[in-house]
């Protein structure tokens, strides 16, 4: 049976997803005895935040997906190894001494601070000897050689230490959105309310999926027709940027203490955007023979092109372009962010999902109360059943023809 694209969509379970009752029909409003069919939803600037309401993160699951978790006794440059080889930004990471419990992340984040540090401790001894000294890798450094669990005590004892923020699977999407900006983090482990065990991590690229595939119909016609910049979504001051003749070490400084995840490469005269350098792009130093953070940006970014042949690395859009389309480009391009420029290319400002989903869920979606969702169980995998799969594609077909009818005759 073919499977209509509105209602189903790969990479997600095939379930039903849940809209929010926002009037008596969802899709028709009354006026007085006239029975005119008016999209009312799509000018609720909370349609978005009803619909993650009204689904839980179970169905955002993906129908497959890598999960790698690490021992906390495992040696930290072991682990950091295990970045490369699994291709991976992150790894849960497991308690052996609490029967498996998960209970933290390791991140691309703790590797570029091992290696800022690393690089601070090379560069006090040469200043107080005088000597320069060989660069060490993380293989025959001491805190190399640091358990990941010795690792973490030391990051608590600094003040850096971050609790688990996790969630259950049978909890709103909204509010595992609301956790991620809250926090200010980017990834969250959804555990099965049953035995805590992980199922998969939420993203804000997810959850925005998500939105996209099953809740277009929720979009206000205030952003298919403003900018993003007339809406307040992004960075349009202060934005921070790097050259292709910055230290890497210093790129690094700001990716670990300033709070963003990737950096423009901007030419210093017109600030057109060249390239983009990332807290991922970080794990490319792993693969050099020196590990040394004394190359420039540029000398770092050469190294990984030959690692990874990524041929489009820049992801823009015109400062003109509605919010809308600036959607559309980072579903349709799978990126965290995007640079907005003018006509001469120069850089005018960053939108990165986060910006995109506190301001069309968190924001708008802050007076929702919680409510109580439908309890998935393991032995409900998700799929319907042929009977179940008609019925909703008839529905649908109805419902997509009643909008047609609307476009085409908005006063009838």
């Amino acid at each position: 049976m073919k499977k209509s694209k509105h209602l189903l969509h790969p990479g997600f379970r095939m379930t039903s997803k849940k809209l929010p009752p926002l009037s008596p029909n969802p899709y028709k409003t009354y006026h007085g005895q006239t029975d005119s069919f008016r999209p009312s939803i799509l000018e609720e600037p909370d349609g978005f935040a009803r619909l993650l309401l009204f689904n839980s993160c179970y169905e955002s699951m993906p129908t497959s997906s890598k999960m790698v978790v690490f021992d906390t006794d495992l040696v930290l440059w072991k682990a950091f190894n295990g970045f490369i080889y699994q291709n991976t930004r992150h790894v849960l990471l497991a308690d052996s001494s609490k029967e498996g419990v998960i209970s933290g992340i390791l991140s691309v984040t703790d590797f570029i601070r091992v290696m800022l540090r690393l690089n601070k401790e090379r560069e006090s001894r040469e200043a107080a000897s005088g000597v320069q000294e060989e660069v060490k890798t993380i293989q025959t450094d001491a805190i190399g050689k640091m358990s990941i669990r010795d690792y973490r005590e030391l990051v608590q004892t600094e003040g850096n230490f971050m609790d688990l923020v996790s969630i259950n699977a049978d909890q709103s999407l909204l509010e595992a959105a609301r956790l991620l900006c809250h926090h200010r983090i980017h990834r969250l482990p959804v555990l099965d309310p049953d035995n805590s065990s992980p199922l998969f991590i939420l993203t804000h690229k997810r959850i925005l999926k998500f939105m996209w595939c099953f809740g277009q119909q929720f979009c206000p016609s205030e952003w298919r027709k403003k900018t993003a910049k007339e809406l307040g979504v992004g960075t349009w001051v202060g934005i921070r940027v790097v050259f292709y003749d910055t230290r890497l070490s210093d790129c690094l400084d700001i990716l670990l203490n300033k709070g963003v995840s990737g950096l423009p490469v901007v030419d210093p005269k017109t600030l057109e955007v060249q390239d983009v350098y990332t807290r991922f792009d970080a794990v490319g130093i792993a693969l050099s023979q020196a590990n040394c953070l004394d190359v420039t940006v540029e000398e770092a970014l050469a190294y990984k092109r030959t690692i990874d042949r990524q041929t489009e690395r820049i992801v823009s859009v015109k400062e003109t372009d509605t919010l809308w389309h600036t959607v559309s480009v980072l579903v349709d391009s799978n990126v965290h962010r995007v640079c907005v420029v003018n006509e001469q290319n120069a850089i005018e400002g960053i939108i990165s999902l986060s910006d995109v989903i506190n301001f069309m869920v968190v924001k708008p979606g802050k007076a929702l109360k919680p409510t109580k969702l439908t309890r998935h169980t393991q032995s409900a995998a998700g799929d319907l059943s042929d009977q179940a799969i008609t019925a909703l594609l008839q529905k649908n077909g109805k419902e997509l023809e009643e909008e047609a009818a609307y476009k085409r005759n908005p006063t009838s």
